[in-house]
């Protein structure tokens, strides 16, 4: 039954992974305490028979952009190849990560970029004043 488990997860993000990217190679597999844990009824990133997360972006889709695009233009992230991380593959992957659909991002970010004009950036300032808050109580 493990395996069996292991192997759809396998199936899932290869498919994903192949479909976004050709010669990026997921390496990290869920483990098997990751795959046990699911059959326990605890939380999972890749329910069985869904090729959704279940996870679900709760603010609106300028913010998940904004968001998006400072972690890409900062370079916090990188292919595993090393090559030059292509920013369409980047987007495609954090919105099936966060199961949120941007029909069109340049639209989408031109509205960030005209929001921060006019009002700064209120989601990463939210972001920024959010962990302020959280160090600050020391927990």
């Amino acid at each position: 039954m493990l395996e069996q488990l292991y192997q759809h997860r396998i199936t899932h993000l290869d498919r994903f992974f192949a479909s976004q990217h050709p010669t990026l190679a997921y390496t990290t597999l869920p483990s098997k305490q990751e795959i046990r844990n699911h059959e326990l009824g605890q939380l999972s990133l890749f329910p069985s028979g869904s090729p959704n997360t279940l996870i679900q972006w709760k603010k609106d889709k300028v913010d998940f952009v904004e968001f998006v695009v400072a972690i890409y233009e900062s370079n916090s992230v990188k292919a595993i190849t090393d090559q030059k991380l292509p920013k369409k593959d980047f987007y495609d992957a954090m919105s099936w990560f966060f199961n949120v659909r941007v029909g069109h991002w340049h639209g989408t970010l031109n509205a960030a970029k005209a929001r921060k004009i006019d009002k700064g950036s209120p989601y990463l300032s939210e972001l920024v004043q959010t962990f302020t808050d959280y160090a600050e109580r020391g927990i």
